[in-house]
């Protein structure tokens, strides 16, 4: 059975969407495998990797854990067997199987785990999804030395957010094939404010009627009242997320063109703020975060690919398709 194992320099490289185009574009049918979960989110009341419940979506698949079924714990580490019999449970009648390896090259080194021991263990060959920032291109060839070390086989790497970047010609140069360059797709940075809820358990105060609107930007409200309506009226479909005690930022985020505001500390604004909000279908989310920890969990949902989102899903397929040497991938 043919098989590739997805590996990447560091977060939010672009495996996921290489995943989901390449089980989209193939002519057969397609497995996956997660061994670590990551990114979490809730399904019946349970954690699962959020990659794994994307391609449980494509993939038909019912049983969601079992896609992606281990937690890395430094301390108290699954074994190498337990990996390899994961990925045997799932390989069914599958014409193609997509490993998907940790957001991080040294996840899992200590204890032989890593995306080096994980494809060599399951005689998989190597595709690199990298950005093409200095430092990944730098940990490309990096990573490319220790595989020839190890004798693994590297297909090449697959450059994401590619925009006429040179990034091709010099690793070709220095040996490295180039599988694809995956344009910049602005579409995927967008997200629906329920999946904020989803991600967080917030709490809806007001706006309930507005919680399929469209957020573009996540915009932090730590700003000056005399800022913020010059800040607020930049934003496009934004998410604003401040302090529940910060009225001037909320009646100014109101005021412009807001998807949602998030309040953190547990705060409740006053009645004015949420009857405005109310009436123009604005939702007020309450958490109970400081200001910074609540926007580093809302800023990571632009990396998320909702499975009922048919539009970006068709969207990458297309962009994959079009960008990407999918038959040196699947070979």
């Amino acid at each position: 059975m043919k098989k590739v194992y997805l590996a990447s320099i560091g977060q939010r490289s672009g495996k996921s969407v290489l995943s989901l185009g390449i089980a989209r574009n193939y002519p057969g049918k397609v497995g996956f495998y997660k061994p670590f979960r990551e990114s979490m989110v809730k399904w019946n009341d349970q954690a699962v990797d959020q990659d794994a419940m994307l391609m449980s979506h494509i993939l038909g698949w019912e049983d969601k854990l079992s896609l992606s079924p281990f937690c890395y714990d430094i301390f108290d580490p699954v074994s190498m067997d337990d990996i390899v019999a994961g990925y045997e449970h799932l390989i069914s009648d599958n014409d193609f199987m997509v490993i998907e390896g940790s957001r991080d090259l040294t996840n899992g080194f200590t204890h032989g785990l890593s995306h080096l021991d994980i494809a060599e263990a399951l005689d998989a060959p190597v595709v690199l999804v990298s950005s093409t920032s200095p430092s990944s291109v730098d940990g490309t060839f990096m990573f490319k030395s220790i595989c020839k070390q190890r004798g693994l086989d590297v297909r090449g790497v697959v450059l994401n957010k590619c925009d006429g970047c040179r990034e091709k010609e010099l690793m070709e140069s220095k040996g490295i094939p180039v599988l694809g360059e995956i344009p910049t797709i602005p579409e995927l940075r967008s997200f629906r404010v329920s999946e904020i809820i989803e991600r967080t358990s917030a709490k809806v105060l007001a706006g309930e009627a507005g919680l399929e609107r469209m957020v573009e930007e996540v915009l932090v409200g730590a700003m000056s009242p005399q800022t913020a309506i010059r800040y607020m009226r930049r934003g496009q479909k934004k998410a604003v997320i401040t302090g529940g005690d910060r009225t001037e930022i909320q009646l100014a985020a109101l005021s412009t063109d807001t998807s949602c505001i998030v309040l953190t500390g547990g705060i409740t604004p006053p009645r004015t703020i949420l009857s405005r909000a109310e009436e123009i279908g604005v939702p007020i989310l309450l958490l109970d975060g400081d200001t910074l920890a609540v926007s580093e969990v809302i800023e990571h949902l632009i990396a998320r690919i909702d499975p009922r989102d048919k539009f970006k899903m068709d969207l990458i397929t297309k962009r994959v398709r079009a960008n990407v040497d999918l038959e040196r991938i699947w070979e």
